[in-house]
């Protein structure tokens, strides 16, 4: 019985042992982590500066304008008349990003700004050739002269871009990146603004038709034409304002070394917004037409000419964008400093009016590789 009694006595001893053996190991695992977590907040950089660039291409959905005479001019004449009209398809687009992490805190604070702006002045021109016939019919010579159709451009395009964020987050990784990865989940304000215009001076001749000269013996035939020659002169200046609520996640998993040291992360976030302001548009755009008939030599000549008042719009809308955008790249951190590279994009919708006499909504886009290089200051 005593020996049953010593063994059970035995047994509570050792459980106790071991309770306070794990206990004891707990605690001192939890002091440690608290300590290294405490060392690494007052070794981390309290402020970052970031400073980048991207070379962005540009979505803008811009309509050009389509005078009646577009209608019989084939491709070759229309292609100048309609490029001069086009923004700029790339700029090159600068951003700047201020960060406050408190120590001790897995919390932080950020504001960030990114502008870019791009513009063009063209003068784009296609002709035919001119063509001089000269077969012979049954030994008289018998010559012609084609004269040329043509398409002329000439434009001024321009446009800028401005997106601003405010915004709080929190690093909810909760370990599910490992004790270096980040997550961090952030909601605050946006502010966007967009705005484009153009001038441009078009003038075509898409069509000419002409009858050739003939000389035979004792008989004259005249050369003969008719053509018709157009001129449009259009402006345009557009503009959006607005602003709304953003939330984006935010993610950096250390994949080469030590983040106290010299590491390689991937990098990767989504962003999303819904932003309300408004929507301008001021158009003017007027043509006019040349007609001529008659002989290539000689008076009797039947032409006629017209010139349409101008047409001018102005329209103010009150709109709702959704925003949308996201970015992935790579980053190469030694002690305070940081270097990104990646491609990121930025895409809202239904952004600009685009119209011309009528309102048209369109979509605009900014997505291209960039570069950023971050300092750390304080801790």
């Amino acid at each position: 019985m005593s020996e049953l009694i010593d063994t059970r006595q035995n047994e509570r001893n050792f459980r106790r042992q071991l309770l306070a053996t794990v206990s004891a190991l707990a605690l001192t695992g939890f002091i440690s982590a608290h300590d290294a977590k405490a060392d690494d907040n007052a070794d981390r950089p309290i402020v970052w500066i970031e400073l980048g660039g991207q070379l962005e291409r540009i979505e803008d959905g811009q309509q050009a304008f389509a005078p009646p005479f577009f209608s019989p001019s084939p491709p070759d004449v229309l292609a100048p008349m309609v490029d001069v009209q086009k923004l700029p398809s790339h700029s090159f687009g600068e951003n700047g990003k201020i960060t406050f992490e408190p120590t001790g805190s897995n919390w932080l604070v950020s504001a960030s700004i990114r502008y870019g702006r791009a513009g063009s002045t063209r003068h784009q021109h296609y002709e035919t050739a001119r063509q001089t016939v000269q077969p012979t019919e049954l030994g008289n010579p018998i010559f012609g002269v084609r004269n040329n159709v043509f398409g002329d451009g000439q434009g001024d395009t321009r446009e800028s871009h401005l997106v601003a964020d405010f915004q709080a987050g929190k690093d909810v990784g909760l370990g599910l990146f490992g004790s270096r990865g980040n997550s961090v989940v952030s909601a605050g304000v946006r502010f966007a603004q967009f705005t484009s215009g153009s001038n441009a001076t078009l003038h075509a001749r898409p069509t000419y038709v002409s009858s050739a000269a003939k000389y035979r013996p004792g008989k004259y035939i005249g050369h003969h034409r008719h053509f018709h020659t157009y001129t449009a002169i259009i402006q345009s200046r557009r503009s959006t304002h607005a602003i709304g609520p953003t939330v984006s996640w935010d993610v950096s998993q250390p994949v080469v070394g030590d983040s106290a040291s010299m590491s390689v992360a991937f990098d990767w976030g989504i962003n999303a917004a819904i932003l309300f302001g408004r929507q301008r548009a001021q158009t003017h755009h007027q043509t006019a037409g040349f007609y001529l008939k008659g002989p290539l030599f000689g008076t009797s000549i039947q032409h006629s000419t017209y010139v349409n008042p101008p047409v001018d719009h102005s329209r103010v809308r009150t709109v709702t964008i959704p925003n949308a955008g996201g970015f992935a790249g790579i980053t190469f951190r030694y002690a305070d400093a940081k270097v990104s590279f990646g491609y990121r994009g930025d895409f809202f919708f239904h952004a600009m009016d685009t119209g011309w006499d009528t309102q048209k909504s369109s979509t605009v886009g900014f997505y291209g590789p960039f570069a950023s290089v971050s300092i750390g200051l304080g801790g």
